[in-house]
């Protein structure tokens, strides 16, 4: 009785969607005349910078930044403790870190 359900609902889901991609292909051809190119019209060419996959270049850091972040790294000692150079686990993470790893396996092989 369950696997049958589940048969349905996924059966249900695949139905739904070739569905929904039916009306949304049908629904691109029902512009009026001129309709796609008034809205190529109202295009905004700023737009483009935030489509997804464009790649931002990177901002240089100035000769000038570089030494006032030196000069406040060794006024201020809690810079140095920001730095992500080093990797300092206490016991309780990495007991936590264990017993995450344990039950992943245990999911796993089962």
């Amino acid at each position: 009785m369950n696997a049958r359900t589940t048969l349905v609902g996924i059966a249900l889901a695949l139905l739904a969607n070739q569905a929904s991609a039916t009306v949304l292909a049908g629904s691109a051809d029902t512009l009026p005349d001129g309709g796609r190119g008034a809205l190529r019209a109202l295009e905004d060419p700023a737009l483009s910078a935030l489509r997804a996959g464009k790649v931002a270049q990177p901002v240089p850091v100035g000769a000038a930044e570089r030494a006032a972040l030196r000069s406040a790294e060794t006024r201020s000692d809690d810079l140095g403790a920001l730095r992500a150079s080093g990797l300092d686990l206490s016991d309780r993470e990495l007991t936590i870190i264990a017993i995450v790893l344990g039950v992943v396996i245990i999911l796993i092989l089962l």
